[in-house]
């Protein structure tokens, strides 16, 4: 029997102290709210929520959870925890600007037994360039600390295709990367969201961006140079050394149940999927967190399941995804399948299906082909 409550819960905190060129339009400086107010009423939307204790990923995220504070962060993830019961899994993002050697000791006393860096890069001009306020050396300074302190699973986050950057930069970062000894990174190609001062730079004219051709050898480098490495490639975008995947995003690329708390966090739990209130001031004063609960249709979750587990280096299992969804995915996605096989893009082996390695730079364009049944 399927248990239908979730046990992984993100928290998100909203907050981060400068707006990063890139991402600027999810967070906000948290001297502009009064923040006590917000984890007061994310913990209120906890003791609300149903899900199964103890829970087994705790992954606390946004913007920079360390911006508000180390007495307001871990005062509150205290009580998270009181709720929450001890996690497997207990992940903070932190930004290598608002950590320092004291706030990295309370979190490990706190029993965080995961730390997610945004490092982004470890050239400072391209740290510049994305408004991040912290250097390379403050960022590797930072990774070892953690290590010091006597964390054991430590990732990075890294960005490539930046303006201005070229394989050489690229290879500079993942080499610093690789020495600083972390256990799990991710590589991310810039993206121009919506809304963010980058997008709107881009718009007009005035940013001259990194060419798919070069964006694809700088992916396609990061995929061998961590291999070398020693990291295994699990997921798309994530790279890991042995038995340190991130069960928390797991999660969600096998479409399992999860718990969202705070503005703007999701959850999918059943067959809902809740997206809270995005304004932080009206997050705070309404009973009900939701701004929108949507439905999911059976042949929608077969569909994200799919889009989701082929995201997966190991891809679906055939067997687990007809009993995950009740559907035969050849009988869904019938013509897709057969498209994408023939062009050499999915592979069958092992009663499991995945993209073949040409497949993985242009992945997006193929998980298009599932976002509805034929």
């Amino acid at each position: 029997m399927i248990n239908m409550l979730p046990k992984a819960v993100y928290v998100h905190i909203p907050f981060c102290k400068t707006k990063c060129s890139y991402c600027g339009f999810y967070s906000k400086p948290p001297n502009q709210y009064d923040t006590q107010k917000v984890l007061n009423a994310e913990i209120t939307e906890l003791k609300k929520s149903s899900f199964d204790k103890p829970i087994n990923t705790l992954y606390i995220g946004g913007g920079s959870p360390a911006s508000i504070g180390s007495k307001a962060l871990c005062g509150f993830l205290s009580e998270i925890l009181n709720l929450t019961g001890k996690a497997d899994e207990f992940t903070v993002e932190i930004n290598p600007a608002d950590a320092d050697e004291k706030l990295l000791k309370e979190l490990f006393a706190l029993g965080v037994n995961r730390i997610s860096i945004g490092v982004q890069s470890f050239i400072d001009n391209e740290l510049t360039f994305l408004g991040r306020a912290c250097s390379a050396n403050q960022a590797q300074k930072t990774i070892e600390a953690a290590k010091t302190i006597g964390f054991k699973n430590i990732g990075i986050d890294l960005i490539f295709a930046i303006p201005g950057s070229d394989l050489q930069t690229w290879r500079q970062t993942l080499t610093k990367a690789i020495q600083s000894n972390v256990q799990h990174i991710s590589a991310y190609s810039l993206t121009y969201e919506k809304n963010t001062p980058l997008q709107k730079i881009k718009s007009a004219g005035k940013l001259k961006t990194v060419n798919e051709e070069l964006d694809r050898q700088m992916y396609e480098t990061a995929i061998a140079t961590l291999a070398d490495a020693g990291f295994g490639h699990y997921e798309i975008s994530n790279f890991a050394k042995p038995g340190f995947e991130c069960k928390h995003s797991l999660t969600y690329w096998k479409n399992d149940f999860y718990l969202g708390i705070g503005p703007a966090a999701c959850s999918y739990i059943e067959r809902w999927r809740i997206e809270n209130i995005n304004d932080i001031e009206e997050y705070i004063t309404q009973k009900d967190t939701a701004a929108k609960k949507i439905k999911i249709s059976l042949s929608e979750k077969a569909s994200q399941t799919a889009v989701l587990g082929l995201r997966l280096i190991k891809g679906i299992n055939l067997a687990e995804y007809k009993q995950k969804t009740g559907l035969d995915i050849f009988e869904l996605f019938r013509n897709s399948l057969e498209k994408n096989l023939k062009l050499d893009l999915l592979q069958l082996k092992n009663d499991r299906l995945s993209l073949t390695k040409i497949a993985l730079p242009i992945a997006d364009s193929i998980l298009c082909d599932f976002s509805q049944p034929d």
